[in-house]
């Protein structure tokens, strides 16, 4: 029998681990473990402190510097309660979209929950230290740009500010309690896929109320856009009320934010207690399996022509890629205000030349975010490889598959310039082509994480594709501007 290895060192017994197996703080150290293997910054760069401490440095200089030029304002309780009012609501959407997709994730996509249900673990301990980790991974972003902010107003004479250490993370535990209760509910009737796209369409929802609201003064009059900020704001007869209440907790108040950090952590026991019982019978991973209409089986044939059947393949994998339709929409949010220039609504700048950088750069950033889906969901690359073709058939079918894709979303705004600024139609083509080449060849080499890897399999994606594919499109826009612009400097 082999010797093990602690007895073979000067120890005297085997190291302790950290904290005993299958308790509560295991669990939760497991799963922010699974949480951290899964994030961006992990799978961008092995050493992930470094971009993380200068975000966060860079973040804190910003945050005095606002706050240092805010010292010379003064705003009266109303306004603050309408200022932490109105983020509390956009910060809520946003972080209620995440969790609903995360929760689909640690719930659904793993696929142990049925190992975890037969082992003598309770079934409470391992739905909490879930929802605890969504919540964790949902509030970490946006605590790290409040944080930055309360330190420094604590930093010129408000400690109050500080509160947001402990109401961002409250309000995470709420918002992740209503995605657990909203998913395991959705996809009960409509399946995993479905209800991933429900938590994609409300990111987009939101991402869209942002745009309109940043254009409304252009199509709401001001005084009905007034009225529509003052809803948010009290006044002096009901500035005592409830509702008022999480903001002033925001605002650091003591009591109102004991009583939000109160109601918080009952919502989130509460889903906790009622969904548990679901859990430990197995039906919220059941749902999973037993939930939507069969699939119908594919009735195609395979062409004769490599090159075409790969083309093809491509195109389903694109078709497959969870929120392709609201990712693909919120990618293309520029051509809301091209769609106005074109059609005489607003005037910026030069007029109708001012679209054509616009839409040079996003079709190469919708180029790299294609060749991305495809690079990404490719499951057998050597299959293809030890196929009798040329070895740049899968390399050419990928590069095709992206390109149509984009030329698809970008024909009607071309066709907008044709008729609206026909004489830049040359310079547009050319230089669109250049930019969606050269993210296409980026985009080949270096993807951009969209995709989690499966179980066994490397990332593909890095975020230094982004940065590559975000430098290269703006430089054929820059070329692109340079050549509609009559006096460019």
């Amino acid at each position: 029998m082999p010797t093990p290895a602690w007895k073979m060192c000067s120890c005297t017994s085997p190291p302790a681990p950290m904290f005993k197996p299958a308790s509560f703080p295991w669990l939760l150290a497991h799963e922010i473990n699974l949480l951290w293997r899964g994030s961006i910054l992990l799978r961008t760069s092995k050493y992930v402190l470094v971009p993380v401490i200068a975000v966060g440095v860079i973040f804190q200089a910003i945050a005095i510097l606002i706050v240092k030029y805010l010292q010379t304002q003064t705003l009266s309780l109303p306004i603050l309660i309408l200022i932490a009012n109105i983020n509390l609501i956009f910060l809520s959407g946003l972080m209620l979209s995440r969790a609903m997709t995360s929760a689909i994730d640690v719930l659904y996509s793993r696929g142990d929950a049925d190992f975890l249900l037969a082992s003598p673990i309770k079934p409470i301990r391992i739905l909490a230290v879930r929802m605890i980790g969504v919540a964790a991974s949902v509030a970490a972003p946006w605590l790290l740009l409040a944080a930055a902010l309360a330190n420094a107003l604590a930093l010129f004479g408000t400690p109050q500010a500080l509160a947001a250490y402990i109401i961002i993370p409250m309000v995470a535990a709420l918002v992740t309690a209503l995605a657990f209760l909203s998913v395991v509910s959705l996809v009960a009737r409509t399946g995993p896929a479905k209800a991933r796209l429900f938590a994609h369409s409300i990111a987009l929802f939101i991402g869209l109320f942002i745009f309109a609201l940043g254009q409304a003064p252009r199509y709401i009059a001001p005084q009905n856009l007034r009225a529509l900020w003052l809803a948010f704001m009290p006044d002096a007869s009901n500035i005592n009320a409830a509702i008022w209440f999480p903001a002033r907790a925001l605002l650091g108040e003591f009591i109102p934010a004991v009583l939000f950090c109160v109601v918080c952590a009952f919502i989130f026991w509460l889903v906790l207690l009622t969904r548990a019982r679901q859990f430990a019978d197995g039906t919220i991973s059941a749902a999973a399996y037993g939930s939507g209409p069969a699939r119908r089986r594919g009735g195609g044939t395979f062409r004769q022509n490599p090159f075409a059947a790969t083309m093809l393949k491509n195109l389903r994998l694109l078709l497959r890629f969870p929120g392709l339709v609201t990712q693909t929409i919120y990618r293309s949010l520029t051509l809301v205000p091209i769609t106005m220039i074109l059609t005489g609504r607003v005037a910026i700048g030069t007029g109708p030349g001012v679209v054509i950088p616009l839409l040079v750069f996003l079709a190469g950033q919708l180029a790299l975010f294609f060749i991305s889906i495809i690079i990404g969901s490719e499951q057998s690359p050597d299959l293809l490889a030890a196929a009798p073709v040329l070895p740049q058939t899968g390399r050419r079918a990928a590069y095709a598959a992206a390109a149509y894709a984009c030329l698809i979303i970008m024909a009607l705004p071309v066709l907008g310039v044709l008729f609206r600024a026909g004489q830049m139609l040359p310079v547009l083509l050319a230089a669109m082509a250049g930019s969606i080449l050269s993210n296409l060849l980026l985009g080949q080499r270096f993807p951009i994480p969209l995709l989690r890897p499966a179980f066994g399999k490397t990332q593909t994606g890095t975020v230094f594709g982004l940065i590559l594919g975000v430098s290269a499109s703006s430089l054929w826009a820059f070329i692109a501007w340079l050549a509609v612009t009559p006096k460019p400097f």
